[in-house]
């Protein structure tokens, strides 16, 4: 990459945590605290729009992780989409920051956010736009100071922090994260307090989805630390392990990877558990079609038998396309092994059924079934 290795005094800085931790107004101190660091405070909230918490796209996101990463590619959430238009926004920006060059906005339909997040940038006196926003100039403050990117936002589930690691990496920026503890009864009540809040359903929700940060088991996160947001932000406590953080992760800049084999491997992890948690929900719709059918038509004892059967079928669907994932050497795995794995398991639920209810083995031994 042409630009990496230009400026390694610009950082990544994640703030993550449920809505009502105190990531906002963590931000806003960061920012009035280090003279000699310029903090940019990017709100995902602010620049996604409306939508960001709502309690569909919190389902939404785990839900489409495989699918098509591509401009509109099926399948894709429009929330999502969005917060990868968020990330092209910001890859921009860095382009802009590294080569001292004016900001211009990227390719594809990125009119809304793009707009946000120039004004994003313009509130904080970072940069001068034109009135049509195509092409906007870096202000000198932006050019004479190390440069740390605060991104607020929940980032709930792993591979959403990934995906800026990723962008820190393809441009040798440092990386860091902090993760503000909170607990959900304490979130609830600030939240309650806002004129802009969301559901307490979603931060429920939100709280049992949430991912934290792991730097035992992912190297990319060891850069993290964890605070105590209930009690308040108390800067005069937090500052001095804020402000190492930060300059660690300045000082120490991501590498890019030379071998993308354990990336790929790692992704492919993620992928495969992300499918099967999809098919694991689409057998299941199976199965209570399948026992919404036999009710009145078997008895009671023979429910139960079939629901027993039906289930282990489930599993060993499952086994079989968690080992055809695993083998495969794209990361995606094709829409017919999804497909193959639904139709063999309807013919084998198919099967067990005639069995119970015409109590013949003539049409589908018991043995052609197992």
């Amino acid at each position: 990459m042409e630009e990496a290795g230009k400026n390694c005094h610009i950082g990544l800085c994640l703030l993550c945590g449920l809505p009502g931790a105190g990531k906002s107004t963590l931000a806003r101190q960061l920012q009035n605290r280090h003279s000699d660091l310029l903090c940019v405070v990017i709100s995902y909230d602010d620049v996604m729009g409306d939508g960001s918490f709502k309690e569909d796209a919190v389902h939404e996101y785990r839900d489409d992780s495989c699918k098509s990463e591509n401009e509109g590619g099926k399948g894709t959430s429009l929330w999502k989409l969005h917060r990868q238009r968020l990330l092209h926004c910001l890859e921009r920006f860095i382009r802009s920051l590294l080569g001292h060059s004016a900001l211009s906005p990227p390719s594809g339909k990125n009119e809304g956010i793009w707009k946000r997040f120039v004004q994003c940038l313009e509130s904080q006196g970072l940069i001068s736009a034109g009135e049509d926003s195509e092409c906007v100039h870096l202000s000198p403050a932006v050019k004479s100071r190390p440069v740390c990117i605060i991104l607020d936002d929940n980032f709930y589930y792993q591979s959403m922090r990934h995906a800026v690691f990723q962008l820190a990496r393809k441009y040798s920026l440092g990386f860091c994260q902090i993760y503000l503890h909170c607990s959900v009864d304490c979130c609830l009540l600030r939240n309650n307090r806002r004129t802009d809040r969301v559901t307490d359903r979603t931060i429920i929700l939100m709280d049992s989805k949430t991912e934290k940060p792991n730097p035992e088991k992912n190297t990319w996160e060891k850069s993290s630390l964890f605070l105590d947001g209930s009690a308040g932000i108390d800067m005069d406590k937090f500052s001095v392990r804020i402000t190492n953080l930060m300059k660690q992760a300045l000082e120490n800049p991501v590498l890019p990877m030379e071998d993308d084999s354990e990336e790929k491997e790692r992704d492919r992890d993620i992928c495969a558990t992300n499918v099967i948690h999809q098919e694991d929900q689409n057998l299941r719709r199976v199965i209570s079609e399948t026992m919404q059918t036999v009710k009145g038509l078997v008895s009671a004892k023979d429910i139960k038998q079939i629901a027993q059967e039906v289930q282990q079928a489930k599993s060993k669907a499952l086994d079989r396309l968690r080992q055809s994932i695993t083998g495969q050497s794209v990361l995606t795995p094709s829409s017919e092994s999804t497909s193959g794995v639904q139709s063999s398991f309807r013919e084998e639920v198919d099967c067990i059924l005639q069995r119970y209810l015409h109590k013949v083995q003539a049409d589908c031994p018991p043995s052609d079934c197992t």
